[in-house]
This record gives structure tokens, sequence and C-alpha cells, in this order.
């Protein structure tokens, strides 16, 4: 037991750590984009890095590696004719007022912002997409546009993402391809789907920027599916301000672009890294490259040419700081070792007690030393133990214990349950801060009750099965020449737990000194049996007037045996009763758990519509719990 809650312990010191490796992470990441095979060996590929207030960065700041293999390269700041963007402005009803004059304000910023040989365009969308200016149009055109935009209309976001694909040129290798686009809710007027519209963007080598101005429509999955799959940002803003701002930041960081070119001598899926290292910036970047096959040998029949599989690549992806590298391996960890601790409990709740008794008894006889964790966890068991004393608390948990046959003090018990919440906490914690923190504590300690209550019910239920064979083999005892007490001896080493444990300790209480009428109530009130209480009776009554305690036992036995197959059959019977009582309780759960997965922003009006969706959903709270009350009195049938 105490080398279960040493291991809990170190458990729980490893797991306080995580939010440190987590925080450690979350470094500065860069984008890798536009890569080129084509000249393979030699690899081409572009980055956007933050611009710099001094103009561009050398290229020593830049360090490429294949695989962890660092390689030569040739670094090239890439001027603004090697950039077409496209703005791509939602101007659907919806956007009515301030949100499309903040729109505008913001788009203004940003075309001032990128420099005169960049290539822009502006689009905007409701049910049909237009273009308001092609990429020859000047500046003040693109001005002008902007701000003759008016709103209308529905939201055709994917076919308006299609639309604006089909405005670039031809791709030629050289110049990256960027749709920035605005939207405030989800769309609802398509033709086609968010995959079609993924499906372009790749086709045509487009990266997409969104900017989300937050409704309680907002397609956040859709959106961020889409800029995450052409290795795009997702940025949010709730009033114009911030908008501007983002535009301003995407103007600076979309021209502040850098063309890298290096030998490979690679081939087959490699990782292509980038790290950036300059004037106390520091940043990284990484993506799955599959480089071709060496080309063939000059002596082979020119039909090997053929064989050659075409240069393919992953589409880059950034992943966000918190959820990559050292940060995603935390998470893992974290939950991995939550689930390591409940184990723990599992383990020390439901192995069976005998046969931790016996381990317990050879570590003795072997004389096996403690460690210092294992010092560490009888410490705070002793404190538990004493702040259970004095709150009055100790007896009731202690009762509580032995009636579920679980074999450990008040305080070890204490000590292993706060380490489950506190791990549960720290998980919640990495994985999305204190609410969901508490939660999963909350979560750990109803299932640590829900567990000890279930053992506690198994327990007294093969009792009270048992006890008919027990009768039985005490009545086969007495007739035998046994005394009482030796009867009581025969059942605790023949029998099966939980019966042998009890009446094994109904044996050493009486060779104590205690009472046997005193010692088999204590039993009784462990077990909760009503039958063993008509075996009392009738033993106590046989120590009064005397008799045939064989006999007398062996109708108690009948009479057990029959009410139990009563029980079983009216468990049989109530059976279909229970199980529509479980699928109705579980169903309104796996429902809502199904729409979360499939469409958060369905279930987002009851957690962001302000205090009438709190309201609902403890409505919705409270009538479930009068109808598991209701269902749970329905089910269980008493006779």
């Amino acid at each position: 037991m105490r080398r279960t809650l040493a291991i809990t312990t170190w458990a729980l010191l490893a797991v306080l750590v995580l939010p440190l490796s987590a925080l450690a992470d979350e470094a500065t990441t860069v984008r890798i984009d536009s890569v080129d095979l084509d000249d393979h060996p030699e690899v081409r590929f572009s980055v956007n890095v933050p611009a710099h207030p001094d103009g561009p960065r050398p290229d020593s700041a830049f360090t490429v590696t294949e695989d962890g293999v660092e390689r030569p390269t040739e670094v090239r700041y890439a001027e603004g004719a090697d950039l077409q963007v496209l703005l791509l402005i939602d101007t659907t009803g919806s956007m009515t007022g301030a949100p499309l004059e903040g729109a505008k304000a913001a788009a203004t910023t940003f075309v001032e912002r990128l420099p005169d040989d960049v290539g822009v365009a502006v689009l905007n969308y409701d049910t049909e997409t237009t273009v308001v200016t092609d990429l020859d149009a000047d500046r003040d055109d693109h001005l002008a546009g902007i701000d003759g935009l008016e709103p209308g209309g529905y939201t055709a976001m994917y076919d308006a993402v299609g639309s604006a694909v089909e405005v670039f040129p031809e791709a030629d290798g050289q110049t990256s391809r960027v749709i920035v686009l605005l939207t405030d809710g989800e769309d609802n007027a398509s033709e086609s789907t968010v995959d079609d519209a993924i499906e372009l963007l790749l086709a045509n080598v487009v990266t997409l920027h969104s900017v989300e101005y937050l409704t309680a429509f907002t397609d956040e999955a859709a959106i961020r599916e889409m800029a995450d799959a052409t290795g795009g940002t997702v940025n949010e803003a709730d009033d114009a301000e911030a908008l501007t701002q983002i535009y301003e930041d995407l103007a600076a960081n979309l021209v502040s672009r850098y063309t890298i070119r290096y030998p490979s001598e690679a081939s087959g899926p490699v990782e292509l890294t980038v790290t950036v290292d300059h004037d106390g910036f520091q940043a990284t970047g990484s993506t799955i490259v599959t480089l071709p096959a060496p080309p063939p040998d000059v002596s082979a029949p020119p039909e090997q040419d053929a064989g050659i599989a075409p240069p393919l690549t992953q589409p880059p992806t950034i992943p966000p700081a918190e959820a990559s590298g050292l940060g995603r391996a935390g998470l893992i960890v974290g939950a991995a070792l939550w689930f390591v601790a409940f184990a723990l409990v599992l383990l020390v709740l439901l192995a069976p007690r005998r046969a931790r008794a016996q381990l317990s008894a050879v570590g003795e006889r072997l004389g096996v030393r403690k460690g210092r964790l294992s010092g560490i966890a009888d410490r705070a068991s002793l404190i538990a133990e004493q702040g259970l004393e004095r709150r009055g608390r100790r007896g009731g948990l202690n009762a509580a214990l032995e009636r579920a046959g679980i074999e450990l003090r008040p305080g070890e018990f204490v000590v292993l349950v706060v380490s489950a919440a506190i791990t549960a906490f720290a998980v919640g914690m990495l994985l999305h801060g204190p609410i969901a923190g508490l939660l999963l504590t909350v979560v750990t300690l109803i299932l640590v009750r829900l567990l000890v209550s279930f053992r506690t019910d198994r327990r007294q239920r093969r009792f009270a099965d048992q006890l008919g064979e027990t009768l039985q083999l005490m009545s086969g005892s007495l007739r035998a020449g046994y005394s009482m007490m030796q009867a009581v001896d025969a059942v605790a080493r023949e029998a099966d737990s939980p019966a042998a444990e009890e009446f094994g300790r109904l044996v050493v209480e009486t060779r104590l000194g205690r009472d046997l009428s005193d010692a088999m109530h204590a039993m009784a009130g462990r077990v909760q049996c009503e039958d063993f209480d008509w075996v009392i009776q009738a033993i106590e009554i046989h120590r009064e007037v005397g008799g045939d305690l064989a006999e007398v036992l062996d109708t108690v036995a009948e009479t057990i045996r029959e009410r139990n197959q009563i029980r079983r059959q009216v468990q049989a019977l109530s059976a279909e009763g229970r199980l529509s009582a479980y699928v109705l309780l579980a169903l309104p759960f796996g429902v809502g758990t199904f729409i979360f997965l499939t469409n958060p922003t369905y279930l987002a009006e009851l957690t962001q519509g302000g205090l009438l969706g709190w309201a609902l959903l403890g409505i919705g709270a409270l009538l479930m719990t009068v109808g598991v009350i209701w269902m749970r009195n329905l089910v269980r049938l008493v006779f």
C-alpha cells in the first residue's frame, strides 16, 4: 500500500512540472510555404518573418536543417513584385453599420501599408462575389473601391473563396499568392463546400489568412480549417480598433518575406526546419517535404526514367505554439499521468483484499526498506489522519472503507484521492485552463465516490449470495461435532471472499475478548444484509433457550436461498426497464457530445449567449437530476 502511495506521489510531482514544459515551448513560429522541388536537388521555399525596423534581416540570421542536418543556404529578400494579395471582404447584411465601416477603414490601412509594387485586388462577397478592383489597378482605385462597398445579401463564403482563386494569374512558382478573408458569420448560401474551397486553394498554391469579426454566428471551425490547410493564420477581432491592428500586422508580415535556396542530399519524406535568430528575435518553423528519388544512373536503361516519382509536398502548416513540440508532448504526457493516477486509485479500490494483505506480509518478512517517497507518503497519511480525527470524520470514513472492503487507513485513502485530484487539476490547466482543471477535479472526486459506492454494493451483494451456502457449511460443521466458534472458523478458512474475511474478523474479535453477539452485530453493520440479521436473531435465541442450532440454520439457509431465487427472477424481469433508464439518461450527453464534436458553434449559444444560455443549462441539469431520481425509484424494486 505504501509503495502505491509512493508511486502516486511521484506521479503527482511529475505532472506538476508539466505546465513549465508547456510554457517553455511557447516560442514564436515562422511559416514555410511555396516549397519548389522542380530543380531538385536544389530546394527553394519562402518564409514570412516579422519585419525588422532597420530593414531586411541578414543571411546569417537563417539556419536550415534536413532531419536535423544543417545545410548551406542562399537567402534573398523577396521584393514586392513577388507577392499578390486579394482582399476578400464580407459585405453581407449582418455587416451593416459599424462592422462594415470598421472593415473599410482597416482595409484602407492595409492597402496603404503595402509597397506600390505589391499586386493587390479587392473583392467583396455576399450572395454573389464581385471583383471591385483587379491586380492591375492602382492604389487610388483600390481605396475608392473599398470606400464604395455597400452591405446586403447572404453569406456565400466558400463560393467567394473559389471565385477569388480564379482572379490570380497562372502560377509561375516565383510569386506568392495570398487571400486575406474577412467574415463575420457562417456560410449559408454557397453551392460549394469547405472541402471544395480547400481543394481549390491547395491546387493553386494560395495561402489564406482569415480575419474573423466575432459574432454569435461566426463559423470558426470552417475558417480555421481553410487557414490551417494552406498554412495561413486565424485572427480574431471584436471591434474596429482590433480589426485595424490585425490588418496592419498582416501587411507588415506579408512583405517581410524571404526566399531560401539550399542543396539537398536527401530523398523521400524529410523534416525541413528553418530557424531565425537575429537581434533578439528567435523563431522556428518546420514542415514535412517528400523529396524526389535521386537521378538514375546514366548507364541504366532509358525506360527507368519513367519510374521516377514526381515531387510531392505536404501542404505546410503552422501548429499553434501551445500545441506543438514539447507542448503537444506535455499535453499527451499530462493526460497519460492523469489516467495513471486514476488507475492507481482503481488498483487500490478494486484489488482483492487478501492478495494485498499477503503481499504486505511478505514485504515485512523480507525487511524491504522504505524509500524517501514512501516516507513522504507515510507522513502525508499521518497528517491527513490527524486532520480527520480533529474534525470527527475519521470514524465515518473508516466505516465506509470497511463496508467497501478497502484495506486502507482513512489517512492513506485521503492522500490517494487528493493526489489524483491535484493531478487532474494540473492536466486540466494544461488542456484548457483553470475552469477545465476545476471541472476535471470535480469529475475525479465524483468518480472516486462512485467507485467506493460500487465496491460497497458489490461486496454486500456477494455476501448475500454466499450466505445460504455459508450457513449450510456452518450447520454441517455443527452436526460433525464442532462448537459454534469452530464452525465460524471453518467458514473463515473455507469460504470465498467476502464471507471469509468477515467471519475471519469475527473469530479474531471474539478471541480478543469481544462478546460474540456484539461482534456479530458489528459485522451486520458492515455487510448491511437483512438476511444476516435473521441469522443473528436465530443464534441469540439459541444461546438463550438452547435447541438444535444446526436445524435452525438449515431452515434459515433454505429461506434465504428461496429469497435469492425470487430476487434474481425479479432482476431478470426488470432488466428491460433498467436498460431503458440507462439509455434515456445517457442520450442527452451522447447527443450533446456528438454535436459539440461535429459543429461546436451550434452549442456556442448556450455558453456565449449571456445569462439566458447558462440559465437553460442550469434548468436542463435540474431536470436531468429529477429524471435520474424518478427513474431510479421506478426501476428499484423492494420486496
